[in-house]
Order: structure tokens, then C-alpha cells, then sequence
């Protein structure tokens, strides 16, 4: 069962997005889709942490080696700096997706557990129309 979001005005003339009644089954999804997003995002976390841990060893190790001399021009013959910038690359794209994506599940929880785009856009700290890009975002990708 779908239910469309009510649109009400606020005692200044906007107009504001208010969650409608929904049975408790289907708020268990949004609560799930948000659970499996916010566990990509760990993930994604993870594996950006170790990339750039990784990166910043690479850098260390490069610094030091300028220091002591080295040639720039040979630094990096011992060094797939390719496989490292495709890596640390790939890595930001696929945290950046997972945030994204689990912001607007987030988001979607919330409002279907009662909260409207003005209380979620005040706890995010962003706009009520960003809240609710969000929000749809997240059901197109459903």
C-alpha cells in the first residue's frame, strides 16, 4: 500500500510536506532500508579509512624519499601510483553514493514514522526543499 505525503500550509502561508497514516508493516520497511543503507555507508567508511590510510602511507614514504634525495623522476618506478589513484578515486565515489543514499532512507524513516520536512530539515540542517529531493530520491530508487 503507497501513501502519498499530505501537503499542508504552516501558520506563515508555506507549504510543508506532513507524513499521513500509514499501517506499522510498512513503516518496518523504511526503518529496514534505512538500516541496509546506513550499513552500506559503515562499509563504505571502512574501506575509504583503509584506502587513505594507504594513500597517506604513500605519501609519507614519497616525502621522505624527496628528502633524502631521491630523484623525482625515479621516485615513483617502484610505485603503482595508477592502481592507487584509481583506488582512492573508486573508494570516494562509492562512500559518496552510500552517504547519499542513506541520507534519503534516512530521511524517508523519518517521515514515515511521523515527522514532517520541517522537523527533518531542521535536525539535517538543510533546506525543506533539499529534505525533500531526498526524500524522493530515495523512492525512485526503490
Amino acid at each position: 500500500m503507497t501513501v502519498q505525503p499530505m501537503i499542508q500550509d504552516d501558520d506563515r502561508g508555506r507549504a510543508d510536506i506532513v507524513p499521513t497514516t500509514e499501517p506499522p508493516e510498512a513503516s518496518g520497511v523504511h526503518r529496514d532500508d534505512a538500516v541496509r543503507d546506513l550499513l552500506r555507508l559503515l562499509e563504505s567508511n571502512r574501506r575509504l579509512q583503509r584506502t587513505l590510510a594507504d594513500n597517506a602511507a604513500l605519501c609519507e614514504a614519497s616525502l621522505l624519499a624527496l628528502l633524502d634525495g631521491v630523484d623525482p623522476g625515479a621516485l615513483l618506478d617502484g610505485i603503482d601510483v595508477a592502481r592507487a589513484r584509481l583506488e582512492l578515486a573508486d573508494s570516494l565515489a562509492v562512500f559518496e553514493r552510500a552517504r547519499h543514499r542513506s541520507r534519503g532512507t534516512f530521511i524517508a524513516a523519518q517521515f514515515r514514522h511521523g515527522m514532517n520536512m520541517k522537523e527533518i530539515s531542521r535536525r539535517w540542517g538543510i533546506s525543506r526543499q533539499l529534505a525533500h529531493r531526498f526524500f524522493k530520491e530515495s523512492h525512485r530508487d526503490a
